[in-house]
């Protein structure tokens, strides 16, 4: 367990890294504003599985042996370049939806099919598991509130779950609040404007990722 002045410094510093925007937060924003709670819901879950998957990395000692090998590294960085042009271009050629199919669409996840659900909490968890920034920060700042004096593993794990629980309850917030504008989109005009801005969105951050190095 992490002391409890370890804790408190870890809390807050993790909750304001994980409200930097980033791919999450526009997956998350574009997920709420174009398809709704459940959609948006699922794509925060699926953010904060890939949250779990970095800390069991790093518990493992994987995300060490990524970060120490340029190929690995370089790979697991093209890999996340390449998923977020691959949502630049769908957002560039998904086209506005007439409010009546978009009422259809909801209604369909009302009555319990599963496919939009599934496909944001897709997109969600590989954003985030295919961000090799995300095993720079499990190895260079959570060090920093491990104590010596126990093992580091279940802190690991435990900052972890923190980090998971934050990210979770993050985008769960965002959510609801777009939620609640996400009428203004439901106009065609903003529909493309919005689909034309966030593919640049993540066009921009494949190409930020792609051309950044390892150090």
């Amino acid at each position: 367990m992490l002391p409890l002045e370890n804790l408190l410094l870890f809390v807050p510093a993790m909750a304001l890294l994980v409200m930097l925007p980033g791919p999450d937060f526009a997956l998350v924003s574009r997920v709420a504003l174009l398809e709704g709670a459940g959609p948006a819901r699922a794509a925060a879950c699926g953010v904060a599985l890939g949250i779990t998957v970095h800390t069991g990395f790093a518990i493992a000692g994987i995300s060490a042996i990524i970060a120490a090998s340029a190929p690995l590294f370089q790979l697991l960085k093209y890999a996340g370049a390449a998923y977020l042009f691959w949502l630049g271009v769908q957002s560039f050629r998904q086209k506005a939806q007439p409010i009546e199919a978009r009422g259809e669409q909801e209604a369909e996840v009302a009555r319990g099919q599963q496919a939009p659900l599934r496909r944001a909490f897709r997109q969600g968890f590989l954003t985030n598991a295919l961000n090799p920034k995300a095993i720079l920060y499990f190895l260079t700042l959570l060090p920093q509130f491990i104590s010596p004096v126990a093992p580091a593993e279940p802190q690991l794990l435990e900052m972890g779950a923190i980090t998971a629980l934050e990210c979770l309850v993050w985008y769960l917030f965002l959510a609801q609040i777009l939620v609640r504008v996400r009428r203004v989109f439901a106009v065609p005009r903003f529909q493309r404007w919005l689909h034309r801005v966030t593919g640049a969105i993540f066009l921009g951050f494949g190409l930020r990722l792609a051309l950044a190095g390892n150090d």
